[in-house]
């Protein structure tokens, strides 16, 4: 078990759970909870509450069922939707997950649901935390700092989970440890608040974290650089990321690969990652990745299931690169499956980012054909971020075995960072900056590849016999504004593929309803599955709320128009 935050979490977990009940999920107290006056009268309360907060981080509620998957937090049910996974597994399984990528979206689609429950189940225990603290300060005025840095994280936590579900319904309420009516109408816009709930936590956070995997300001001011960006205020967006890399706090690290393994878990380029943990006491996987481990290989591999999140024909094309090793366009390309050993030069961060077949899977072996679900039905490529090492722990005693591990799943990346600093620089005009940025992660990205005697090797080792790899800056100067942005956020694909960010960045750029369509009729030539897929309308730039909600609200919340 790693030595982090989750280290409280089988202890806390039943003190101030809050799940769903009768009307909504916000206003039914906990059972068997111990009080908020017991628990605000000492330190280890108001850690039991924050430390809870925290949790929800992994999509936890109070139990794992089956319809967990829209909890993940890498949103890999959302992101079936766009242009970088498939569903995967097989035809007739998750069908709720197929409906998403078909785009037959549903209100009565239970990933949207799940998605919500674990969403607004981090918002109460935020704001639990945040009255815990709040009432601990006032009985001990003398522990100022200490109420009010966890008051401060609690605060972010709020934040972070409203942010989640803007990003998915965008039109969503908000609720603070004050409200009492827990059937608010979600006719006001909730970016603002977010950005008000992210300065005033930034007032109150310490300097640096004391403990891994907690927040502190330089993580919350990265987190409001990316609220404004969201919200295109360029010009504030990039005086929040300026600071976070003036702060010195954060580095890339010298091998793509180490952001994914545990090992690397909480390295210099972390900004923020959801902690896990096993073998810890706390159940069946309970504080592990669970929400993660539908998408592992499946068949004769070592992790023995599910095969979902199998990175799209189209993701892996993206990966060629050219004679100066520059990224080749996927534009008016026939796609093709890239084979071992075939004449494509391509960028490293493909082989570390999805398995492909007769190339090693990190240090578990070749892939094999089998190890992909349903044999070709959505494509031949396995997801590889969320896998961890053979020689790291897994659960022990449990049918998930290899399934849950200790791997973190990281929310924001320095990379990440420098790459929405590099759209700010765009849209303001500084052309120079933003290559610089952009040449950083490629610079980067060229100093370790997949490799067979260790995970990573030299890209240019000999024993390298599967691929041909290349990746290079950018040499001539940016001079066009359009050329620049789509070089930014053709980078962000490329580094950022498969943990949770491509369907929201379609949406935000205002391009998801021309790229998807061209997506769509380059890889149905390959897979059969979107003979079935449905027109992308004006009303995908967000999800339906569910159902269940609505009728919950009393007629408070109303249906996002289309739906």
């Amino acid at each position: 078990m790693k030595k982090h935050i989750t280290k409280g979490f089988a202890i806390f977990t039943c003190v101030v759970a809050i799940i769903a009940c009768k009307d909504t999920y916000l206003d039914t107290p906990p059972q068997a909870a111990l009080s908020g006056s017991t628990l605000s009268s000492s330190k280890p309360g108001v850690d039991a509450t924050v430390i809870s907060a925290y949790k929800s981080l992994i999509g936890w509620t109070q139990n794992w069922n089956e319809q967990a998957w829209g909890t993940a937090p890498s949103n890999w049910t959302f992101n079936s939707a766009s242009d970088e996974v498939h569903k995967g597994s097989e035809a007739g399984d998750l069908d709720e997950g197929l409906q998403l990528e078909l785009f037959q979206w549903n209100p009565g689609n239970p990933i949207l649901r799940s998605k919500w429950i674990a969403t607004y189940e981090g918002v109460v225990r935020s704001n639990s935390a945040i009255k815990t603290a709040t009432e601990y300060l006032k009985l001990n005025p003398e522990q100022a700092n200490y109420a009010n840095g966890r008051i401060g994280e609690a605060i972010f936590l709020r934040s972070y989970y409203n942010f989640e579900a803007y990003k998915v319904w965008k039109n969503v309420p908000y609720y603070s440890e004050n409200d009492v009516d827990f059937k608010k109408a979600n006719d006001k816009p909730i970016l603002p608040l977010i950005i008000e709930d992210l300065k005033k936590a930034i007032t109150l956070l310490p300097v640096k974290r004391d403990q891994v995997g907690r927040t502190d300001k330089m993580v919350a001011t990265a987190y409001l650089g990316k609220a404004l960006l969201y919200n295109q205020d360029f010009a504030g967006a990039k005086v929040q990321f300026d600071l976070v890399v003036a702060s010195g706090r954060f580095k890339l690290v010298d091998c793509f690969y180490d952001n994914f393994s545990v090992a690397g878990d909480n390295n210099d380029e972390s900004i923020f990652a959801a902690q896990t943990s096993v073998n810890d006491g706390a159940g069946d996987g309970d504080n592990s990745n669970f929400a993660e481990r539908l998408a592992l290989p499946h068949g004769s591999s070592p992790f023995g299931c599910c095969g979902f999140k199998t990175p799209s024909y189209e993701q892996a094309y993206a990966y060629r690169v050219d004679a100066n090793g520059l990224p080749i366009s996927v534009e008016g390309q026939t796609l093709k499956r890239l084979s071992s050993g075939a004449s494509d030069v391509l960028d490293p961060r493909i082989d570390f980012t999805m398995g492909r077949t007769d190339v090693p899977y990190l240090d578990w072996g070749v892939q094999k054909d089998d190890w992909v679900r349903g044999q070709g039905y959505a494509g031949w490529y396995s997801p590889k971020k969320n896998a961890h090492s053979s020689k790291d722990p897994s659960l022990s005693g449990s049918w998930a075995g290899n399934q849950l591990s200790t791997l973190n799943i990281e929310l924001m990346r320095y990379s990440d960072l420098l790459l929405m600093l590099a759209e700010c620089e765009v849209e303001v005009g500084s052309l120079s900056r933003a290559q610089e940025l952009v040449n950083m992660i490629r610079v980067r990205a060229g100093k370790c590849a997949q490799g067979k005697s260790a995970i990573a090797v030299p890209m240019n080792a000999a024993e390298i016999t599967w691929a041909k790899y290349n990746v290079k800056p950018y040499a001539a100067v940016w001079t066009d504004k359009a050329v620049a942005r789509d070089a930014v956020r053709l980078e962000r694909r490329l580094e950022l593929a498969l943990e949770g960010h491509r369907i929201f960045d379609l949406q935000r750029w205002g391009i998801y309803q021309t790229t998807m369509p061209k997506y769509h009729a380059r890889e149905k030539m390959l897979i059969n599955v979107f003979s079935g897929v449905g027109a992308v309308e004006a009303k995908h730039n967000m999800f339906p709320l569910p159902n269940t909600e609505i009728q919950r609200s009393e007629g408070a919340l109303k249906q996002n128009q289309g739906f």
